[in-house]
């Protein structure tokens, strides 16, 4: 499963026919975009590939367990310990829980290839995106 989105990412990623909110992707499109460029491979299998690879990255973070993908990234689970913050509106002291946030770090080949083959020169030359 990885080779095939290793392989679809290096055949240029998403291509979407209708612009969307920030260009991302759901689920159903890398189902789909793999359906299309596999034909040798039912959809449904695909489909099944796609839910338990995240599937179990889930579980493993629900370990507590770091999920690394050589060239795409790693997966961990970050603690924010319980703290006091402010009520904005008011200023009232308000107790915050501690909880665990999922965290990725792009890899080195992921990060060079944004950053080094100007796939979002478009964007940048559009002005402030903040």
């Amino acid at each position: 499963m990885y080779f095939l989105i290793l392989k679809w990412l290096e055949a240029g990623g998403p291509e979407f026919s209708q612009p969307r909110w920030g260009n991302g992707m759901i689920k159903s499109e890398l189902v789909q975009k793999l359906a299309d460029e596999n034909p040798n491979l039912f959809h449904r299998d695909i489909e099944r590939i796609v839910s338990i690879v995240f599937d179990e990255i889930t579980d493993a973070l629900s370990r507590g367990d770091r999920v690394e993908l050589r060239g795409f990234g790693a997966f961990s689970v970050k603690h924010r310990p319980a703290r006091t913050g402010r009520n904005p509106r008011s200023g009232e002291a308000v107790h915050i829980e501690e909880k665990w946030s999922p965290f990725f770090k792009a890899g080195k080949e992921l990060r060079d290839r944004l950053n080094h083959q100007g796939r979002f020169t478009n964007v940048a030359s559009q002005g402030d995106l903040s």
